[in-house]
């Protein structure tokens, strides 16, 4: 006890005068673990437990509730592994221990999952010379010996004894990026600056210091932006301590005329009020269209996002984004704060992080001639070569994080440990040029299903064999097996020569003896459909709201492998054709005319008014999950305007019963007239618009056959 403690005070001593963050593993048995979590524990204030308790004194967070405590601070993370482990938890959780902190993981000596990949990868990362390791039973390491292993690549850090800065920047390159935001603001219009960091770098506080700086030196109106007000929170509280107001957590802060005040994407855009500047925080975070509409209605803007971490890249965002300002704004600026501020350039803690996580996985530079995809092999790569292959995995999960903001350590995981996932990838020698992530789903049990369909169920995962019961009603495609295309991810350098196709070609070879059908769901751009389409995919559903993370409706498209598959695809059309036919002035009225165009067409071609009809089963059983609570009124529009008409039909005139002429009224309002709910709500005296949904739904179960039920149950 007394050489652990001896131990423990003089490694967080010399970590404190380096402003270096330590990570100390202690392994063996739960006992050995609390031993050296309280040991290292008393010599902070401020301590976070992750996982299960195991200090009476500390905060604990359970491992899903990590994201919580993002923009939070603490001397020492204990990283309970005993009862599990979260690379989510891990990545969120390591970037808000300070400099001279500790991060103290707990495990046990044998692996938690054995046949774990992704865990034996990390094990084997923790003999890295940064890792503290305290192994129960055996001696303390030579703790000159361990600081020169953790210290050895270090720098000093910039905060200590040196000169304050302007601005209250801590460090050079916070300062730079400080002064870059207030020239956006003193200099010319149209010139946005791009503003990027890795986590721990400052770059919320600079724009809060730039903001506060402004403030006090002329009337100014600045929005802020985000992703929700809790990515912008320490923007915040920085411009508030600056001047000397307290800080609640409000959304608008004030001196004078000035102001600062937070403001979402889509309200900044619905009423597009007058602001001097605008910075937006996370950027990566807030769907493309909503950045480039932005761009559209201000002419000084600042968007910032972190470049690896825990919530996604901004990598892949910078990338992307820098296309629409070239078009757009042509006089951008870029800027990237490059040193630390929480901690010491060449923190031990970070390095490990970012290696174990990937968080650090790159591009691979390629040389300046163009490769064909004729000349590019194709292949699957199973788990274990993946596992053992280090550059391979990092080509991978770098081409990955590049294409999808979104990239987290939770996708590493999958990727190595999920039985379901396979990884297909396309190589010219050994340079990684495209890969694409397919996940098996289906093979449900028809109970199941007939509970998917009614809302009773939703398993977890198996996103298109799901939408395809529970959105068509075509319950065959959930019982039969199918390949999701999770991502399809090309070098940026080698983009529009055929290589996404010709991997898609690969996975339908593949495909085939595995699954009925192969399927995908995309952020739709008419682009991206001619894309799928020249691989044989075909659209039958489109989402009737934006997806969050894209901004664009979802479409799905599928490409059968068996003739069971292609025995529901001709419905699964019809289906499609008919929805967009019906919703074409309401739920679809807002797209853009232009995207909406190609995608009718392709819905609609072939198809006339009048063969627009479902065959009989397919019909009732649309109407049946209607009134069955399983499908919503946008998803039957046809099959009940096709039933209304016809019922219609059989009344004699004129009405005289009060309640089927009310009834009539309303199906007639909504199903025929297409007045929205709203108006609805009012005409017929609901209490909102949902006693208006389901009172159209009780009027077509009290009117339609419901004999015709029998023929899908």
């Amino acid at each position: 006890m007394h050489s652990l403690n001896t131990f423990c005070s003089n490694l967080i001593a010399r970590a404190a005068r380096h402003h270096i963050r330590l990570l100390v593993v202690a392994e063996g048995s739960s006992e050995w673990g609390s031993l050296v979590a309280s040991q290292f524990s008393q010599y902070y204030s401020r301590v976070l437990v992750c996982g299960e308790p195991v200090l009476e004194s500390a905060t604990t967070v359970p491992f899903r509730q990590a994201r919580s405590h993002l923009g939070q601070e603490c001397d020492c993370l204990v990283y309970n592994g005993y009862c599990g482990f979260e690379a989510e938890a891990l990545g969120a959780l390591s970037g808000t221990i300070v400099g001279g902190g500790a991060m103290v993981l707990l495990l046990p000596e044998d692996l938690l999952t054995p046949d774990s990949l992704f865990e034996r990868r990390m094990r084997s990362r923790l003999n890295e010379a940064e890792v503290i390791r305290l192994v129960e039973g055996k001696p303390l390491p030579d703790i000159s010996a361990v600081f020169a292993g953790t210290g050895s690549g270090v720098l000093p850090f910039p905060g200590m004894n040196r000169p304050s800065l302007d601005y209250g920047a801590i460090t050079e390159s916070q300062l730079a990026a400080i002064e870059a935001i207030r020239r956006v603001v003193t200099g010319h219009r149209k010139r946005p600056l791009v503003l990027t960091a890795d986590r721990g770098r400052g770059k919320s506080a600079a724009m809060g210091l730039a903001a506060a700086s402004l403030l006090r030196e002329r009337k100014i109106a600045i929005g802020v932006v985000a992703p929700s007000y809790q990515s912008s929170a320490t923007l915040f509280r920085h411009v508030a301590e600056q001047l000397g107001l307290e800080f609640i957590q409000q959304r608008k802060l004030a001196i004078a005329d000035s102001y600062l005040e937070f403001i979402s994407p889509d309200n900044l855009l619905h009423h597009t009020p007058a602001f001097d500047l605008i910075l937006v925080d996370e950027a990566a975070a807030i769907p493309a269209p909503l950045l480039s509409q932005i761009l559209q209605h201000y002419n000084r803007l600042v968007f910032a996002s972190t470049i690896h971490g825990y919530e996604g890249t901004g990598r892949g965002f910078a990338v992307k984004f820098r296309q629409q300002l070239d078009s757009k704004m042509p006089q951008w600026r870029g800027q990237e704060i490059d040193e630390p501020v929480r901690w010491a350039k060449g923190d031990p803690l970070e390095a490990w992080v970012f290696s174990t996580l990937l968080l650090d996985a790159e591009l691979t530079p390629l040389a300046e001639e163009m490769m064909t995809p004729a000349s590019l092999s194709y292949r699957t790569v199973d788990k274990e070569t993946l596992a053992t292959d280090e550059k391979l995995l990092s080509d991978v999960f770098g081409l990955l994080v590049n294409a999808h903001y979104q990239t987290s350590p939770s996708d590493l995981v999958a990727l190595l440990d999920d039985p379901d996932l396979s990884l297909h990838i396309a190589q010219c020698d050994e340079l990684v040029l495209g890969c694409v992530l397919v996940a098996a789903e289906g093979g449900f049990a028809e109970d199941l299903v007939a509970d998917i369909q009614r809302g009773k169920r939703r398993p977890k995962g198996h996103l298109l064999v799901q939408s395809l019961a529970a959105h068509l009603g075509i319950g065959e495609a959930a019982v039969q097996t199918a390949g999701r295309i999770v991502r399809v991810a090309v070098h940026p350098h080698c983009q529009q020569q055929g290589i996404g196709s010709h991997l898609l070609r690969h996975v339908a070879e593949w495909g085939v003896g595995k699954f009925d059908y192969l399927g995908t769901s995309f952020g739709y751009v008419p682009e991206l459909l001619s894309f799928w389409h020249r691989s044989g995919y075909q659209a039958i559903r489109l989402g009737l709201k934006r997806d969050a993370a894209s901004g664009y409706p979802s479409l799905l498209c599928v490409l059968p492998l068996t003739e069971q598959s292609s025995a529901w695809l001709e419905d699964a059309r019809l289906i499609h054709g008919s929805m967009m036919a019906a919703n074409a002035s309401e739920a679809f009225s807002a797209m853009d005319s232009y995207e909406w165009l190609p995608l009718y067409l392709d819905a609609i071609g072939g198809l006339s008014v009048t063969n627009f009809s479902l065959p009989a089963p397919r019909y009732y059983q649309l109407l049946g999950l209607y009134m069955d609570g399983g499908l919503g009124y946008e998803l039957v529009l046809p099959a009940l305007q096709t039933w209304l008409i016809d019922y219609l039909n059989t009344l004699v005139l004129p009405i005289s019963e009060p309640d089927l002429l009310r009834d009539c009224a309303l199906m007639i309002a909504k199903i025929i007239q297409r007045k929205p709910w709203p108006v609805i709500v009012d005409e017929f005296g609901f209490a909102g618009r949902k006693q208006a949904e389901q009172g159209l739904r009780d009027c077509v179960s009290r009117y339609c056959d419901l004999q015709c039920k029998s023929i899908l149950y």
